[in-house]
C-alpha cells in the first residue's frame, strides 16, 4: 500500500511499482495493472481509473477493502486482493 513514507522512500516506491506491474507471486496477488491497466486508466464500467489518485486515498481504500469496511462492489475482488497485502 502507498503511504506518505513510501513517497519519501525510493526503495518503497520501486516496490510499489513492481507490485503494480507484476503483483506478488508468492502471496497470490495479481498485478494491479492487470485490471487497472498499465497506465492506471482502468476499464470503464469494470475497473476504476486509479491514475492520478492521491496516495493517502489509495492507501485508505486498500485498508478499507482489507478490513471489510468497504463493501460497495458486487464481486469482492478487491477485498480478496487487499487481504493478501500488508501495510
Amino acid at each position: 500500500m502507498i503511504s506518505p513514507v513510501m513517497l519519501r522512500d525510493a526503495g518503497l516506491a520501486r516496490l510499489g511499482q513492481a507490485i503494480y506491474r507484476g503483483g506478488i507471486l508468492a502471496k497470490g496477488v495479481a498485478a494491479c495493472s492487470s485490471c487497472h491497466a498499465p497506465n492506471g486508466a482502468g476499464i470503464p464500467a469494470q475497473f476504476p481509473r486509479i491514475a492520478g489518485q492521491h496516495a493517502e486515498y489509495t492507501e485508505a481504500q486498500l485498508k478499507a477493502f482489507r478490513s471489510g469496511e468497504r463493501r460497495n462492489y458486487p464481486n469482492r475482488m478487491m477485498r480478496a486482493v487487499a487481504a493478501k497485502l500488508s501495510d
